[in-house]
Formats: C-alpha cells, structure tokens, sequence
C-alpha cells in the first residue's frame, strides 16, 4: 500500500508524536508498503499535502493530542474528501478527547467513574472532592501536566493557565484495555515503581512495570473487556483505542479517560498488549492502516 503518516503537530504531546510516527514508518517499510512521513502543522493543509494524501490508500494518524486527537484534522481531512485515515473520526475523537464530556457519557450508559469537577482560570473553586487529589488537562494526554496533590491547600496554591479536571486519587490497581477493530486485547496492569503514573513514569524506561497480561481472575478481565467495549462504542470510537480504569477503595472499577489515538512508542501499552496477543508491531501497525484503507475502497 501506499500510506501516508502524519505526526509531530504542535501540542505539548509533539515530541511522543514524532517518536511514534518514525516507528510506525519504520514497521510499515519493513512490511512492504511505501510510506511518506509528514510532520503536521495546525495550519490549513497544503494542496500537494492533501494530493498525496488523496492519492494514497490510507493516511495514518500519529498524532497525539491538540488538532491531530481532538477532531479538528479529522474534520479538516473529510472536508476535504479524505476519509481514509486510521483511527475514530472527528466526532468520536473529539468526545474523547475532552475528559468531562468522556465520563458523563459513559457514566450514563452505566460505567462507574470517578467523580471529579472542573476547575477554569480565574473562576472559584467549589465543591471540591476530598484529597489526595489528581488534576490533569481537560483535553490532552501522555500525562503532561498531570499533578497529584495531598491538599486542598496545594490545590488552590496551583496556577491555572487552562482549564483542568480534578478527581479524588483511585488507591487501587490500575489498568488498561486495548481495541484493534472489534477485537479487545489482553488487558495491561499498570504499577508505577516508587511513585506514581506520571509522565516520567510512562516514559522511562523502567520507571513502570507493566503486567500483560494482567494478573487478575477471568472474571475480572471479562469485566475489564465488557466496560471496555461499552466505553468504545458509547464514545463511538473506531479502528483502535485505549481505555484506562483505575480501582476505588472498594474495589470497583472506575473508568479514568479514553486515548483515541494511542501512543506507538517503545514504552506504550498498546503495542505491548497486542504482542501478548500475537500480534507483532508490524502486523498491529499494519491492521490499523488497512482498516482506513478499507473505508477508501468503499
């Protein structure tokens, strides 16, 4: 095939982005196929961009938050009669990437969730759960600008430059769960060593033991695979996903967030849960590409 790769882009997620597009690329040749890298600009795409582009039987995102995840290129693309690119498209990666709407929307179809509020620049914090605390982005992921606070005192000491999600801290075991098509993969334990799943944790090598698959009953990985699904359809994701969940105290699983676009680095958990589920790094990266390819010969 002849595919396209767009990474890099702008966000503060640029420099995973490049790391992933240049392994995709690299599994993609040894595969067979003809790849062209790009590096995405949130600018409006050139006319030679959007004829290669056209031109080829499937444009794969590896991009990774701001334009590329949020469903602003999705929608870019499309307008411009470009529907063969991997991944969900601008209206389901849009409802993922912004973490409030994510949750009710799950929420309503019955999925527990850690209940948060949002905090915005220079409005009153209310209603604030009890700490200790977690405060991440409202839209953006690869855990940049994720602080885990012990006080409401830390909290409101915290400088906002945009808005944020602040959820009580789940103390139980953490877990994320892979789809490739309407396949569910292998579920991944995640146990941060010394600390916790922060962006130093999830980038370092080492820095984080990830169980796959994870060790739990069957049941509970049915669970895990069942809550995963309804999460991926409800947010009406396509082609792939990831979708992390964390335990209360009690127990119960709670859904964290949903990743639209996944992370192909060499630390990610989605390629680690497809080789548990033999499925090579080439053949994964390979399957998502022939399923937008699949969408242009329709």
């Amino acid at each position: 095939m002849e595919i396209v790769v767009l990474c890099g882009g702008e966000s503060s997620e640029r420099a995973v982005s490049l790391c992933s597009g240049e392994r995709v690329s690299i599994a993609l040749r040894e595969r067979g196929h003809r790849v062209s890298l790009l590096d995405y600009r949130q600018d409006p795409l050139g006319a030679d961009w959007l004829a290669r582009m056209r031109g080829a039987d499937a444009v794969y995102l590896a991009l990774h938050g701001g334009a590329g995840e949020d469903g602003s290129l999705q929608s870019e693309l499309e307008q411009n009669g470009i529907f063969h690119y991997t991944g969900s498209d601008a209206a389901g990666a849009a409802l993922a990437m912004q973490k409030d709407r994510a949750k009710v929307t799950v929420s309503a179809m019955g999925v527990p969730v850690a209940k948060g509020c949002i905090l915005r620049p220079g409005e009153p914090m209310q209603e604030l759960p009890e700490p200790p605390l977690v405060v991440k982005p409202l839209a953006g992921g690869s855990s940049v600008g994720l602080s885990f606070l012990e006080s409401k005192r830390e909290l409101r000491a915290l400088h906002l430059s945009e808005p944020m999600l602040c959820e009580p801290f789940l103390p139980g075991r953490e877990y994320t769960v892979g789809l490739l098509g309407d396949r569910v993969l292998p579920a991944v334990e995640i146990c941060p060593i010394g600390g916790r799943y922060d962006y130093e944790h999830k980038y370092t090598p080492g820095a984080t033991q990830e169980l796959c698959p994870a060790p739990i009953t069957s049941e509970r990985s049915a669970k895990l695979a069942d809550l995963a699904l309804v999460c991926f359809a409800t947010l009406g994701l396509r082609d792939l996903a990831r979708i992390d969940f964390k335990e209360d105290a009690a127990g119960e699983i709670c859904f964290l967030e949903a990743n639209a676009c996944p992370g192909m680095t060499p630390t990610s958990l989605l390629p680690l849960a497809a080789k548990t589920a033999g499925i090579s790094f080439g053949q994964l990266c390979e399957q998502i590409a022939m399923m937008a390819a699949a969408r242009k010969r329709a």
